[in-house]
């Protein structure tokens, strides 16, 4: 930090030393003082102890706090200018990393650094990237064909799956895993499943799988099976959300694979709280995370539920609000539309 002074010529040791003390309190640094009037930072800092000025402490606080107001600032002046725009993209589903893309070659003299730490910061949600756009349906169902035949306990059933699952299938599915550490008997054994699960579902079509379990699987099947790429993602299996972001709903994807439907829950949760209800706690909630300088993220949602319910309060909980929207995006955005 560089403070242009003008010093009055000339001055007493007393005035020289409160006017270091005084710059020093404001958050200018020792060396800065120094250069100032020629002597070393160590000399500034002996007198400065010595008149019993600001500390060292304070004075960086008094720096942060400066630092802090200027980032502060040019965020504000982002936001003023490109805040509607970004909002705008925002609820066309475009990402917060294609938005900086959008503002950096429509807009050149954009700062993208400045960009994309103002819309970090901001309230607008952004979808994330989108993995199960690189998934087909066929692919994608596999996962949920694979997951229900865990869940069932099937054996692999190689000869079934090889004489009926598509060859587009299996070519699919062992490109995704070839950059993941399952091995090519991993791979079998989970065709094996696949073919299993829907020869198993052709004579008990009602055999099916919750989304809580599938979740559960998902996350152990994952970590035993080496399902992680080597960028630490694991697209695959889907996780729910993809699978019910893709077809509408969890029965409803279940029934669009020829899977029996869950009973358990409610469908789209509107069986306990209506729709108005839902709005109203979604609204609730971010208002009361911004009040509260809080992010409003899902976790944080389900905190906030507890703290309702001991005012006497019941609000509907985090996954039926992420069930009934789609994601907890879309939740956040249908109260800023």
């Amino acid at each position: 930090m560089n403070i242009s002074v003008t010093i009055p010529q000339p001055l007493t040791r007393e005035q020289r030393d409160a006017l270091m003390v005084a710059r020093y309190s404001d958050g200018e640094t020792l060396d800065a003082i120094g250069q100032t009037f020629g002597i070393s930072r160590e000399r500034v800092r002996q007198i400065i102890a010595k008149v019993g000025g600001t500390n060292a402490e304070e004075s960086r606080r008094k720096r942060m706090e400066t630092r802090d107001a200027a980032i502060e600032a040019t965020r504000e002046s982002f936001m003023k200018t490109f805040g509607v725009l970004c909002r705008d993209m925002a609820r066309q589903g475009v990402t917060r990393a294609d938005a900086v893309v959008r503002l950096k070659y429509l807009y050149p003299s954009v700062d993208i650094d400045i960009a994309e730490d103002a819309l970090k910061s901001s309230s607008i949600v952004f979808d994330k990237s989108h993995p199960e756009d690189i998934f087909s349906n066929e692919v994608l169902t596999a996962g949920v064909w694979f997951l229900t035949g865990s869940e069932l306990r099937l054996g692999p059933d190689l000869p079934w799956s090889a004489v009926n699952l598509d060859l587009s299938l299996i070519n699919d599915l062992q490109s995704i895993l070839e950059v993941t550490s399952a091995t090519a008997s991993d791979l079998s054994t989970i065709l094996g499943v696949i073919g299993a699960a829907q020869k198993h579902l052709r004579d008990n079509p009602t055999a099916s799988i919750t989304g809580a379990r599938y979740d559960q699987l998902r996350d152990e099947l994952v970590d035993a099976l080496g399902l992680v790429s080597k960028q630490g993602a694991a697209p695959w299996p889907p996780t729910r959300q993809t699978v019910m972001k893709r077809f509408g709903g969890w029965n409803e994807a279940l029934g669009a694979m020829g899977i029996g439907t869950t009973t358990r829950g409610r469908p789209k949760g509107l069986l306990k709280f209506t729709q108005e209800e839902y709005d109203d706690a979604v609204s609730d909630f971010s208002a009361f995370s911004k009040t509260n300088g809080i992010k409003a993220t899902f976790a944080a949602y389900d905190e906030w539920v507890k703290l309702e319910l001991g005012k006497g309060m019941t609000r509907p909980s985090g996954a039926s609000v992420r069930n009934v929207y789609g994601t907890w995006a879309d939740a956040l955005r249908s109260v800023d539309a």
